[in-house]
This record gives C-alpha cells, structure tokens and sequence, in this order.
C-alpha cells in the first residue's frame, strides 16, 4: 500500500498519492474525486482509503531494492548498474 493524504483545491477534493520509483525519485500523482470540500470529508477519507488499497506502481517505476535485500543481491545488483559507467581495464 502506498503512502497518500487529501488536498483541498478550488472547492474540490483530491486525493494525493506518494511512492519512490526505481530512479530513487519521489512521485505523487494528483487523482481528482469530484467532490467538493463542503460537506463530503468522509466520502473523500472513504475514496482515499479505497484508492491507497487499489493502487499499483506503474510497472516501469517498481524498484528492485527492497529493505530486507540480502547484501550478496544488492552487490549483484549494484553490479549490473555500475557496468555502463566503468570500463573494463588490464
């Protein structure tokens, strides 16, 4: 489940979502839920709390470090990206 909060703009509602791709950068796509602030708080806590349980990271942005990786895969990992930015020497 991914991290979010409401946010107020305009007389409207949104729902704010927060991940970490696999760049390492921080996203937060903005879902509109077309209710406005007066007088739907609960429906929008309701929206928010549906959408957190039913939101998948893009397929590209899903990153393969994960905080209980054992440290043999992490070398193995930081390997495969340290290839392209250092030549082979004799």
């Amino acid at each position: 489940m991914v991290a979010g909060r409401l946010q107020e703009k305009n007389g409207f509602y949104y729902i704010v979502l927060s991940y970490t791709d696999s760049a390492g950068k921080r996203r937060q796509p903005w879902i509109a839920t077309g209710l406005t602030v007066k007088g739907n708080k609960k429906r929008a806590e309701k929206m928010l709390a549906e959408t957190r349980k039913s939101f998948t990271i893009p397929k590209g942005q899903v990153s393969e470090l994960s905080p209980d990786m054992a440290f043999s895969d992490y070398m193995r990992y930081w390997l495969k990206m340290m290839r392209t930015a250092v030549t082979e020497t004799t």
